[in-house]
């Protein structure tokens, strides 16, 4: 037989029954109970004093900046806390929840990202939220979301800028009077140490307040305007200027000193330096679009593009330094082939001037016998309107030379041509006589050595002013040469020195004047 249980065992059961029944079953359907009721207004015991909402905010991950959307995106814990005195309970510690369900019969406050662009809330694995309530009903919110936050950008200063980046929180329905959401009191905002970013740099992170007044239950006729809760949280950002300077400022660096090679090479040579100067104007060009790639179209000059503006200058400035090289020798040319044209005149006169003057004389000047055998010497018919004497026709000798005319002897059949001037008699002229009258081409015997000596003497003279034109010639062109020279020469230091100079402007003015501190005791 069974044995049947003393009555001090069944006293035990008793008591213990009755423990479990007064403590834990009693209370925890009251705390459910609670939270199954309607509470879709706040928990205010007065409705003129508001509901304080306290609010904090850990940003775990930050990156994906794009200049060009003027955006970036930001993951971040939300920290809510508040006191439901209708979720007060008798539990000597927090009550834990994480039931999504039951968080939905729960007042939460109605915050929300102003300016965000987009929002999610972390479900994965499970509903990224956990809430906690206290005995006297305060509850503890906190939840993790996914934000692409809007972030106007001031790309004045880009890419050496700083940039002002709020994350702005506002309730949606409830102004300040009915809901009052500050910060934590203390170190209301935080961020992960560890965030590392490849263009920007966290400098500091702050907590304001954005307190306005805004307009609400708008209607066709009316509206309501009162003062809103508006907290923000500031990111200062420092642009890293890594990534730039090695793809923007060092290139167009070196394409502007490569357009100073063009000063070194030979100012004759035409070709080398017009395509030197043309390719470096072209890399830079090409380089430029590439500068301005993802950035949006402002309306106001960004520090980068007036730094690729001064190296469009500088390679233009050596463009236009070629032009005047170029310039200066082709009159250096022009004048030196006047020269050698002169000299070349000087050196073969010498030897066939003084027979080819004779020449031109005995074929403007015609001598004939009359009939009664006397001869005379009258101009030939051929010869009427040109020079009439040796230093006519040295005259118009030089003025050939001036108009840069072909001073080379030309012959033909039958015709002998003097290189002074443009006049002939042609042989057969002294076969064209009349019964009367017939000529030859023979001067006057008796008037030859007069004539030669007069000769000799005007081609001296005249070798002489040609020298001294060629001499002239050949300094005229050597000093457009030289001009060109000293143009080079100087350009070789003044350009290095014109682009240190800025450089230091530059990088002083955006590095160390234009940086603003960040007050970090905020």
């Amino acid at each position: 037989m069974k044995k049947r249980p003393s009555s001090f065992y069944l006293f035990r059961i008793a008591v213990i029954t009755c423990l479990v029944q007064t403590s834990f079953p009693l209370t925890q359907p009251n705390i459910y109970n609670l939270l199954q009721q309607s509470n879709t207004r706040p928990p205010t015991a007065n409705a003129s004093i508001p509901l304080g909402v306290k609010l904090g905010m850990y940003l775990e991950s930050l990156g994906n900046f794009r200049s060009s959307e003027m955006s970036f995106d930001v993951d971040l814990y939300v920290y809510m806390s508040w006191q439901d005195t209708r979720l007060a309970h008798n539990f000597s510690d927090y009550v834990l929840i994480n039931n999504d369900e039951i968080r939905k019969q729960i007042w939460l406050p109605d915050l929300y990202f102003a300016n965000a662009r987009q929002a999610s809330f972390q479900e994965v694995t499970v509903p990224n939220f956990n809430l906690f309530v206290a005995p006297d009903g305060t509850v503890a919110y906190s939840c993790r979301c996914t934000l692409t936050v809007a972030c106007s950008l001031n790309l004045r200063y880009y890419p050496m800028d700083q940039q002002l980046c709020s994350i702005r929180v506002l309730s949606y329905a409830y102004i300040a009077k009915q809901v009052n959401v500050t910060w934590f009191d203390k170190n209301p905002v935080r961020f992960n140490e560890e965030i590392g970013l490849p263009e920007f740099q966290i400098e500091h992170v702050s907590n304001a307040y954005c307190n306005g007044s805004y307009q609400y239950a708008l209607t066709a006729d009316s509206f309501k305007s009162d003062d809103f809760s508006c907290l923000t949280g500031n990111l200062y950002l420092s642009r890293s200027i890594g990534y730039n300077l090695v793809q923007s400022y060092i290139p167009t660096g070196l394409i502007v000193m490569i357009s100073w090679v063009s000063f070194w090479i030979d100012r004759r040579a035409v070709p080398a330096r017009v395509t030197l100067s043309f390719t470096t104007l072209v890399s830079l060009t090409t380089l430029g679009n590439g500068l301005r790639f993802g950035l949006p179209q402002v309306s106001y000059a960004k520090a980068i593009d007036l730094w690729y503006g001064a190296c469009m200058f500088f390679v233009f400035c050596a463009l236009l330094e070629f032009a005047t090289i170029n310039s200066y020798m082709r009159k250096s040319e022009k004048f030196d082939s006047m020269a050698k044209k002169m000299q070349s005149v000087v050196l073969t006169g010498r030897r066939g001037a003084a027979g080819n003057v004779v020449d031109a004389l005995n074929d403007d000047w015609c001598t004939y016998s009359t009939e009664n055998g006397r001869l005379k010497t009258e101009k030939s018919p051929r010869s009427f309107g040109k020079p009439d004497t040796v230093q006519d026709i040295l005259s118009e000798r030089i003025k050939f030379i001036d108009n840069e005319f072909d001073f080379d002897a030309k012959e033909d059949d039958g015709m002998a041509m003097s290189i002074y001037d443009n006049v002939s008699c042609r042989k057969d002229d002294a076969d064209s006589s009349s019964e009367e009258t017939k000529f030859s081409t023979k001067p006057k015997r008796n008037g030859t050595n007069g004539t030669r000596k007069y000769i000799d003497k005007s081609l001296n003279q005249s070798n002489q002013n040609e020298s001294l034109m060629a001499a002239t010639y050949f300094q005229i062109s050597a000093n457009h040469s030289r001009h060109a020279l000293k143009i080079d020469k100087s350009c070789r230091y003044l350009f290095p020195f014109a682009f240190f100079v800025w450089n230091v402007f530059y990088w002083w003015y955006y590095l160390v004047y234009t940086k603003t501190p960040v007050d970090k005791t905020k």
